[in-house]
């Protein structure tokens, strides 16, 4: 399932049906956002969670509906460096600025992969490249049969050759 233009629009109107189907497609990519910081996997519930509620209670701040996507991951990607810093895990800024840079703490290939993709090659695509995970793994961690994640990932490499040529 997609999210359309008319069920973005009713997330962003409050409509509840619209934000279990928002939730329901976009767990999966926040939870992996969610992964690429926390390694604990009740925390990354915990602040999967927390992004979600984080993301309705702000839901107005998306000024159009194809903004979604992005306003999700990062809600995510803050909820989680939120949780490093309250943990003492990240003790200050200055170990971010050394990982991501001073200007921009986003994760740079997957804002280069994810407008390019769908949330399930983004997912595929990272799991195999970001974490070097085995096609068994990817589908354990994913639920995909291992013969759909070797599909997916083809398609979803030809995709950012065409999409990254251009």
């Amino acid at each position: 399932m997609s999210i359309t233009r008319s069920v973005a629009m009713a997330f962003m109107a409050g409509d509840e049906s619209a934000t279990e189907k928002v939730y329901l497609e976009y767990k999966n990519l926040m939870f992996f956002v969610i992964a690429s910081y926390v390694s604990s996997k009740s925390d990354i519930d915990d602040i999967l969670s927390e992004s979600f509620l984080k993301a309705i209670e702000k839901r107005e701040q998306i000024k159009e509906p194809h903004h979604l996507k992005a306003f999700l991951v990062a809600t995510a990607r803050n909820q989680a460096i939120d949780f490093l810093r309250k943990s003492r895990l990240v003790p200050s800024s200055d170990v971010l600025d050394e990982i991501y840079g001073d200007d921009d703490r986003s994760n740079d290939f997957l804002s280069l992969i994810e407008p390019l993709l769908s949330n399930k090659e983004t997912i595929v695509v990272y799991y195999k490249i970001g974490f070097s995970y085995t096609w068994p793994e990817i589908s354990k961690e994913t639920g995909i049969p291992v013969s759909s994640v070797r599909r997916i990932y083809d398609k979803a490499k030809e995709k950012l050759r065409k999409g990254l040529a251009a």
